[in-house]
C-alpha cells in the first residue's frame, strides 16, 4: 500500500513539474568574469566560454551563450528555468540543485588589500576584525564566508564595483579568485602589484552545469565531449591561451 502511494506522489510531481520545453528554449548563461567569461566586441569569449563553445561544436549544438550579471544567472538557474550557467563553482550548498559537467577549472580564492594597507593576516580570526569585507553578491565565497559566521561581509553587484570599493578606501580587503585579478586589474588600469594576497581561503574547481531534470543523455554528451577535449589537447590549448598554464 505504501509503495502504491508512494508511486502515485511520484507520478503526480512528474505530471505537476513543467517539462524542459514548457519552460522555453534552453539558454546559456554566465557572469562578466574576464579571462573566464566575458564579452568583446559583442562576442562572448574567455576560457570557459571558448571551452563551452568547443563542445557545442562538437555535439551539434548552436545554443547562443549571454553575458549576465551572476546573481540573476544564479537565480534563474535555481528558480528552474531552462538554463545552463557556464562556470559557476561547486560547493555543497550548490550541488543538489544541478546537474554539473566538469571540471572546467581549478580556482585558488584569497583575500586581497591594497599593498600600501600593509594589512596582515595569519587566520580566518584575524578576517574577522576587519572592518569589511567586499565580494560579489551570491558568489560562492559569499555563502563561504557567512556559513563560517562572518558578520562583516559587504556583497555587491560586481567584481568591477568591488575594486573601486577597495581602490577608493571604502573597505580594506575583497575576496576574489587569483585567475580573475590580473584581467580585472588591468580593466581598471591599475598595476598587479597594486594590491596583495593576505590570506588564502580555499581552492575549488568551476564546471558547466545543466538543471537536475535536464535528459542524462544530453548532460553525457557534454561531459564526454569534455572528457575528449582532455584527451586530445585542445582543452589543454585553451588553458595555455587564457590562463598561461
Amino acid at each position: 500500500m505504501r509503495r502504491r502511494a508512494w508511486a502515485c506522489a511520484l507520478l503526480l510531481a512528474a505530471v505537476a513539474a513543467p517539462s524542459l520545453a514548457a519552460r522555453g528554449p534552453l539558454r546559456i548563461l554566465g557572469a562578466d568574469i574576464a579571462p573566464l567569461y566575458f564579452e568583446r566586441n559583442g562576442v562572448v569569449t574567455g576560457f570557459c566560454a571558448e571551452v563551452t563553445r568547443e563542445i557545442q561544436r562538437r555535439i551539434g549544438d548552436r545554443t547562443a551563450m549571454q553575458v549576465v550579471p551572476w546573481a540573476r544567472a544564479y537565480r534563474t538557474a535555481l528558480a528552474g528555468e531552462n538554463v545552463i550557467l557556464v562556470c559557476p563553482k561547486r560547493t555543497a550548498e550548490r550541488d543538489p540543485h544541478f546537474q554539473w559537467i566538469g571540471p572546467v577549472l581549478e580556482s585558488r580564492t584569497n583575500l586581497y588589500a591594497l599593498r600600501e594597507s600593509r594589512i596582515r593576516l595569519a587566520t580566518l580570526d584575524d578576517a574577522r576584525t576587519l572592518s569589511g569585507i567586499l565580494l560579489p553578491r551570491d558568489f560562492y565565497s559569499y555563502q563561504y564566508l557567512q556559513d563560517a559566521g562572518f558578520t562583516n561581509l559587504e556583497p555587491v553587484g560586481s567584481s568591477k564595483t568591488m575594486l573601486n570599493m577597495l581602490l577608493a578606501g571604502r573597505r580594506p580587503a575583497m575576496v576574489v579568485d587569483r585567475e580573475q585579478l590580473p584581467e580585472l586589474l588591468a580593466q581598471a588600469g591599475i598595476a598587479e602589484e597594486t594590491v596583495e594576497p593576505v590570506l588564502f581561503l580555499m581552492n575549488i574547481q568551476s564546471y558547466i552545469t545543466f538543471p537536475p531534470d535536464a535528459p542524462a543523455s544530453l548532460v553525457s554528451k557534454w561531459q564526454q565531449a569534455l572528457e575528449q577535449m582532455k584527451r586530445d589537447g585542445s582543452f589543454a590549448k585553451l588553458q595555455k591561451q587564457w590562463l598561461h598554464r
